[in-house]
């Protein structure tokens, strides 16, 4: 399957990018297929949208040179974001409170 091969992949790049993979999908959603990869970094630290690309462009190189999907997809490179990993100060939005924002 698609993503054990992009897995085994990732596994073998991403320590040295400083990041660790949590998962690999493929996933066909509105008769459109997606790859997509969650990605942490590996210190704990916010993921930026650099890290996505960073990793996105090293895949996406690794992909066109093997070749071996067939079908077309959308490539996403995503972090875990922040309702999966929340602050430990346990901080909450505005919105999530009852009280009202100041003005």
């Amino acid at each position: 399957m698609y993503t054990e091969k992009v897995r085994n992949y990732l596994r073998s790049i991403l320590p040295e990018l400083g990041y660790e993979l949590d998962s690999v999908t493929w996933t066909k959603e509105n008769n459109e297929w997606y790859l997509r990869a969650f990605i942490m970094r590996s210190d704990g630290a916010d993921m930026t949208v650099n890290d996505c690309a960073l990793v996105s462009r090293r895949l996406s190189k690794w992909l066109d040179q093997t070749d071996f999907i067939d079908e077309q997809y959308m490539l996403e490179v995503c972090s875990m974001g922040f309702k999966d990993q929340p602050s430990p100060e346990g901080d909450t939005l505005p919105e999530e409170t009852d009280e009202e924002p100041e003005a």
